[in-house]
């Protein structure tokens, strides 16, 4: 017998905070659905609530760009790239999925493997990137090296990705009261202490790549979250309205994005060397300890927020192997890859270059590259093509069914956005020939967006959603 998933009765209770999760890619039932928007908000606020953003507002420094014009490209870029992450938050509702497993529906059961690579890649990289300053807090505040309290704060946040969903939504809740608080008076003292004599001399130099560059630095950080928006909006019970909960997300995360980005690029302007010590310094020249308190503030806001990409990491990783080999996941399955990427992660921070920023920029260069055209297919599927219509069996079978093995369109689709960009690429790695006529500057995310969404559209013009419709109607468990 054929179930829907519209019913909008019966929510489920909350669980303890402290019960380890054994889910990771499979299907939340009804009855399990618990949460709220307020909630959402205040934990999509925490996405970038951390002093890693602030590196991201740091980009336009780097090629000579003036102070306004960097806070100029930080609002566009962030608004950019905030639109298509927060659409990703509708579809955690009304699946009950995680979101990349989501992608076998336009790539195929193997398929999906493709922009599932990636995202593992990103959802490993923010992590280690946010653990990295948040060890730089706790040498702020400790005699630890930095060596050895990164070792700590990722087997902290391993800890708290083991307990997963429902730890790290409240954790999430309750720290960012504290640092709304903390950035408020941070902000504050930034405004008070700044030099703007000496900073408004220069604001207003323009610098087409810096400005560029910028600009796309803001909107890759922000769709480097979307392949873990939905791992946190599907426990929502399933009535949740798609607006309100994309408004939450867009929002919350849009706040704190522009928010601390433009402070890290007052500070960037009017600073040299480490950003992290410059706040701790700008902090205690402002009294009231403020420097301490920050970086006191910053290590459980890192520790959470890395938290949360490495549960997703997981969750990408157990998808992948569940293409090939049927399992269920247990709470022990998930321990133990858990602990094992808490290793890799740490042999990759330790031997990470001293320039922070530096690597952090070429980082959000090169994972925007393989979101990009993923982002933008998975959206115009879902929104465009089958309408938020899917089966949730067959995505989950990996049987030639309604949903193929390898499903050319999206793939196609995805190839031809990213071959289109690759002329744009702008790294120390590899400069296309466009951004050299550029000067540099990297456009390759408009570049991405546009021809794979243009491309699935042509590709699938002639879909027979109506055929399609009546075939999800016949399965098991779907949204229609």
């Amino acid at each position: 017998m054929s179930e829907t998933i519209s019913d909008k009765s019966g929510l489920g209770m909350e669980p303890s905070s402290f019960e380890v999760e054994s889910k990771s890619y499979e299907y939340i039932p009804k009855e399990e659905r618990y949460g709220n928007i307020p909630d959402q908000q205040k934990f999509w606020f925490m996405a970038n609530a951390t002093l890693l953003t602030l590196f991201g507002g740091a980009v336009g420094a780097l090629f000579g760009l003036g102070l306004y014009w960097t806070l100029i490209a930080i609002v566009v870029g962030s608004i950019v790239g905030t639109i298509f992450q927060a659409l990703h938050a509708a579809q955690g509702p009304i699946l009950g999925l995680p979101q990349m497993i989501q992608s076998r529906v336009q790539f195929g059961h193997k398929g999906a493997l493709i922009p599932l690579f990636a995202a593992i890649v990103v959802l490993c990289g923010f992590p280690l990137f946010g653990l990295l300053s948040g060890a730089e807090a706790i040498k702020e505040v400790t005699s630890l090296n930095v060596s050895n309290a990164f070792i700590l704060i990722t087997v902290l946040a391993i800890i708290s990705a083991i307990y997963g969903y429902k730890l790290l939504i409240k954790a999430e809740k309750i720290v960012a009261y504290i640092v709304f608080t903390n950035f408020i008076l941070l902000t504050f003292a930034v405004l008070t202490l700044t030099p703007w004599e000496v900073v408004s001399s220069s604001g207003w130099s323009f610098v087409g790549v810096g400005f560029l560059a910028q600009l796309g630095a803001s909107a890759m950080l922000q769709l480097g979250v979307a392949p873990l928006v939905s791992d946190y909006t599907r426990y929502l019970p399933e009535k949740t309205s798609g607006y309100k909960i994309t408004q939450a997300v867009f929002g919350g995360t849009l706040v704190s994005a522009i928010w601390l980005s433009c402070l890290g690029a007052v500070l960037a302007a009017f600073t040299e060397g480490d950003l992290i010590s410059s706040i701790r310094e700008l902090g205690d020249n402002f009294g009231f300890n403020l420097g301490l308190v920050t970086m006191v503030v910053a290590i459980p806001a890192s520790l959470f927020t890395a938290s949360t990409g490495i549960y997703s990491c997981s969750v990408c990783i157990l998808s992948g192997l569940e293409s090939f080999i049927k399992f269920k996941t247990t709470k022990y399955i998930r321990m133990f890859l858990l602990i094992f990427m808490g290793m890799i992660i740490s042999l990759l921070g330790l031997s990470l270059p001293e320039s922070l920023v530096q690597s952090f920029g070429n980082f959000l260069a090169i994972l925007g590259y393989f979101l990009i055209p993923w982002t933008s297919v998975n959206l115009v599927d879902f929104y465009l093509v089958r309408k938020g219509k899917y089966s949730i069996s067959e995505i989950l079978s990996n049987e030639n069914g309604v949903y193929k093995e390898w499903d050319m369109p999206g793939l196609v689709s995805y190839c031809l956005g990213f071959i289109f960009m690759i002329p744009f690429f702008s790294t120390s790695i590899y400069t296309g020939f466009a951004a050299k006529y550029l000067d540099g500057a990297d456009i390759s995310f408009a570049i991405g967006l546009s021809v794979s969404a243009i491309s699935y559209l042509i590709i699938m013009k002639n879909f027979d959603y109506n055929n399609y419709e009546k075939q999800i109607k016949e399965t098991l468990l779907h949204t229609v």
